[in-house]
């Protein structure tokens, strides 16, 4: 799956000691995983200190998450961890275990984040493992309601895009509020809100495969619960790939 993301490798230790910093006052969730054959083992942690003098940050497991953070972290001389909030990947050498209570990991050398956005972004059309429904009124020029069911084009933790076709296009207008957004995987469904951003005419091309012309609709999303945004965030760091090896190339 490729969810086409720039990855900037960042080097400078001050940045790098900041972002750090930033997700312990956030009390933001991080991510450790590693592989074992072709499957990903993941835990789920918070940074409790950050030691800038002597190099190191610790985390502690989530609630419920001391049994398999211990399982990662045993027997390895490094771990790679994700922070959502930071659209931050690294990887990092295990300095010294304190199980099951408390891991002191070494200030990475570089990370790697996102460029130019604030979340990664996940292209989900091919599998249309995502899907939105909702209900759009809209006056052309007399009221016309229509009740959409939409596989995602793409999706963050900070909005979605989905495809109409031109007719359904003239439903959609830039600043449009879509209150009641039903969002749903395999796994789980949600609601959401949204706001229209824009509404872009695509031309068929080799890249995006679409055998005809499709207006693409980006939403950002304005209201979404704690339970759906790490459900989401859950998603899209499963599916991730390329990123993943990226920081160690």
């Amino acid at each position: 799956m490729n969810s086409g993301n720039k990855l900037n490798k960042v080097h400078d230790n001050v940045q790098i000691i900041s972002g750090l910093n930033s997700a312990k006052e956030d009390s933001s969730e991080i991510y450790l995983w590693r592989f074992v054959g072709s499957s990903k083992h993941i835990g789920l942690s918070r940074i409790e200190v950050v030691r800038k003098q002597r190099g190191d940050f610790c985390v502690v497991p989530s609630e419920g998450q001391d049994r398999i953070v211990q399982e990662l972290l045993s027997s390895q001389t490094h771990i790679d961890l994700y922070i959502p909030s930071k659209s931050t990947l690294m990887r990092c050498r295990i300095k010294q275990t304190d199980a099951p209570f408390r891991y002191y990991l070494e200030i990475p050398e570089f990370i790697a984040q996102v460029e130019r956005r604030k979340e990664l972004r996940l292209n989900v059309y091919e599998q249309q493992e995502i899907k939105v429904s909702f209900g759009k009124t809209a006056l052309l020029p007399r009221e016309i309601s229509q009740f959409f069911l939409k596989s995602c084009f793409d999706v963050s933790t900070g909005g979605i895009s989905f495809l109409v076709s031109k007719i359904e296009a003239k439903l959609f207008n830039e600043s449009d509020l879509i209150p009641n957004m039903d969002i749903k995987t395999k796994s789980w469904s949600a609601k959401i809100s949204t706001q229209v951003l824009s509404i872009r005419e695509t031309e068929p091309d080799e890249s995006n495969g679409f055998p005809y012309k499709v207006w693409r609709v980006s939403c950002k999303i304005t209201q979404i619960d704690l339970a759906t945004r790490k459900q989401l965030e859950k998603f899209i760091f499963e599916r991730i790939k390329e990123e993943l090896h990226a920081i160690n190339v």
